[in-house]
């Protein structure tokens, strides 16, 4: 077993939020330069961009497929998965219950997707950055179905945080982890939470050089989800570094 290093919450071009500059292309090149070893690109309600990520695949790094799910009570979530296939299952799923408002692009910015060599291949019509009609337990059991992880994002912020949109964390859904950001003092969350949910640390990156700037070291056998969920569990020798 050795140590991956993983920035997992990762926003690309087709996030409306997400610089330009954030092709599938230019995140890869910055995430090797960062010394990472696993990322996902995880854009609003969307895995659209996961293709370019599928073509770019090669030995020096492992990619997870998924999106940031935004909730029917506006929890964002993040949606991780093994195979470009399950995500674009859980894509078509989700693409099917977000509401049918046009993006306006002077106001929220361009939805861009891509292929690996940043050739437009389509601008997102749909509003992404919007709540998808599916609720939290919805949600989690559709992620679980598809062999994949469901992990609140951001759990420290006002924002889109499930702690502040519902005022408490629910105690009988079956969420992998929680995430939180920059913006938190980690030891105080970990104490708070870590014998319900353990922690992991993401950069939810919107620009190139902000990727790696947070992320989770895992003890584990290979970049896998299946290998993730163990760490995240403790078990068979897995597991979180938390001094990373």
């Amino acid at each position: 077993m050795k140590t991956f290093r993983a920035d997992l919450h990762i926003h690309s071009v087709l996030s409306p939020c997400g610089s330009l500059e954030m092709s599938p292309v230019n995140i890869v090149r910055e995430a090797k330069r960062k010394k990472l070893d696993i990322i996902a690109i995880t854009d609003h309600n969307s895995s659209k961009n996961s293709k370019a990520l599928l073509d770019l695949l090669d030995d020096e790094i492992a990619f997870f497929y998924g999106m940031e799910l935004q909730t029917v009570s506006e929890t964002h979530m993040l949606a991780l998965f093994d195979t470009y296939e399950n995500a674009s299952e859980f894509n078509n799923y989700v693409y099917e219950k977000l509401p049918d408002i046009k993006n306006k692009p002077e106001y929220f910015g361009e939805q861009v997707v891509v292929d690996k060599d940043e050739n437009i291949l389509e601008m997102e019509k749909k509003l992404l950055a919007q709540s998808v009609n599916i609720d939290i337990d919805e949600a989690v059991k559709k992620i679980h179905s598809l062999d994949g992880l469901a992990i609140p994002s951001h759990i420290n912020r006002d924002m889109y945080g499930i702690i502040a949109q519902l005022g408490f964390l629910p105690e009988n859904i079956d969420f992998d982890a929680l995430e939180i950001d920059e913006r938190s003092k980690f030891e105080e969350v970990k104490t708070q939470y870590k014998n319900k949910y353990p922690i992991i640390k993401n950069s939810d990156a919107h620009y190139l050089e902000d990727i790696g700037t947070y992320y989770t070291e895992f003890y584990i056998e290979a970049p896998t989800v299946s290998e993730i969920k163990k760490a995240l569990k403790g078990i068979e020798g897995r597991k979180i570094c938390y001094d990373a």
